[in-house]
């Protein structure tokens, strides 16, 4: 009897588990896929448009940016771990400095927050921003 509660109680672990720490809010970037993965993920928990919007410029801006200073590993290793307002953080920082820098690619912007308004200003709405709303969220 004892063994048959232990395991009961061993799978009732293993399954509740996984679910109440998957939702994690973090980028996981272990590799440029799971990154992807988690990106999503990170963007689904994001409820206002323009927030999320920003989001996915800071994402796109960071990998191209880190992906040109160091590499793949570089852009890994700078969002790893990183909530949606930390990657849009980051992403504000390295714009407003190559902004400073005179860099060629930002010189129509004045800062972040104008190439992130100059950007959006055609965008209605996020995509994905259609589906449906839980409940529980």
């Amino acid at each position: 009897m004892k063994a048959g509660f232990v395991l009961f109680a061993l799978l009732a672990v293993i399954f509740v588990l996984p679910v109440t720490c998957s939702g994690s809010r973090e980028i996981h970037a272990s590799s440029l896929k799971t990154a992807y993965q988690s990106a999503r993920i990170v963007k689904n928990y994001i409820r206002d448009d323009s927030e999320r919007l920003a989001f996915q410029i800071a994402f796109g801006t960071l990998e191209q940016i880190k992906t040109e200073e160091g590499g793949q590993s570089a852009f890994l290793k700078a969002v790893d771990g990183k909530k949606a307002q930390e990657v849009i953080a980051l992403a504000r920082e390295e714009v407003n400095a190559r902004i400073a820098k005179g860099d060629k690619r930002f010189a129509q912007y004045q800062s972040w927050d104008d190439m992130v308004q100059q950007l959006t200003k055609s965008t209605p709405k996020v995509l994905g921003s259609e589906r449906e709303q839980r409940p529980y969220e």
